[in-house]
């Protein structure tokens, strides 16, 4: 799906607020609401090709689809971008029974926008917004395509043993459809032998560009500590911002809280005279 630049008189509005527990369990400690709106008294405009700022890939998390980050897609449209929302291999309308955890996705992103460029669909700067499962894809890509110039990556996971060590821990108690626990808890094991070279770590230590990382502040699969060891690793001037209260499930839904912030990072490190010089 692919989202011009233009103006959509998209309106956003998400709040956090905290709450008194009524039954145990961090999932429980506040209320969250995102109003998403299309005013019909705004003009519709398309800036021509040359005009727009660069162009933003929206990659979404574990289980989800690209349609779940379509407050992101108008957000960024708006500011000035050509947005581009994907769903990955085993997701939404994409073919596939199984997922890879990066090592075989990075060459479908690689060869998507491979595809873009071709169809002239895609030109200029180009940068990455992901989320989760999304956000470890989009430092995997940017790790072995010079072309993708920056990334947003929003609570991505250390590697995928861990990370679905912890998803069962911290949700499977909470969705009683789940029954299968030592089904699953062996496809943990399984992944953290298989994917052993695919620690979001070593993705990190090969990108060149800087990189803004975003976590909740009760995030339970991107902990603070993670997050500062990425940080450290990554290229000099990468930053790191948290957002209070929320956990992994909320903290991508955030758009009020991280608008700006996006925005401004991507204007900062989307530029056409680096695009240039990547690409003479």
């Amino acid at each position: 799906m692919v989202l011009e630049s233009g103006s959509y008189g998209a309106k956003f509005n998400s709040t956090i607020t905290r709450r008194q527990l009524k039954y145990g369990g961090d999932l429980h400690a506040y209320n969250f609401s995102l109003f998403f709106q299309f005013s019909t008294n705004s003009p519709q405009s398309r800036p021509k090709t040359n005009n727009i700022l660069g162009t933003i890939f929206l990659l979404h998390g574990y289980g989800l689809n690209k349609a779940t980050r379509m407050s992101w897609g108008f957000l960024l449209a708006e500011a000035g971008y050509r947005v581009v929302l994907v769903d990955f291999r085993g997701h939404g309308n994409s073919t596939g029974d199984r997922i890879y955890f990066g090592s075989v996705e990075k060459t479908d992103l690689v060869q998507c926008l491979d595809a873009l460029e071709q169809r002239n669909i895609c030109e200029g700067p180009v940068g990455v917004l992901g989320i989760s499962y999304g956000a470890v894809l989009a430092l995997q890509w940017a790790a072995v395509d010079p072309r993708v110039q920056s990334v947003t990556a929003i609570s991505p996971y250390s590697n995928p043993g861990t990370a679905v060590e912890q998803f069962l821990t911290t949700y499977v108690p909470q969705l009683p459809w789940w029954t299968d626990r030592n089904a699953a808890e062996e496809v943990a094991h399984n992944l953290a032998a298989e994917c052993a070279d695919l620690t979001t770590e070593t993705a990190v230590r090969r990108i060149k560009n800087p990189i803004l990382f975003v976590r909740g502040e009760n995030d339970e699969l991107c902990s603070k500590a993670d997050l500062s060891r990425l940080e450290a690793v990554a290229p000099v001037g990468s930053e790191m911002k948290e957002v209070p209260i929320v956990n992994h499930l909320v903290v991508g839904l955030c758009v009020s809280q991280l608008g700006g912030t996006m925005t401004n990072w991507f204007r900062g490190h989307l530029a056409r005279e680096q695009a240039r010089e990547a690409f003479p």
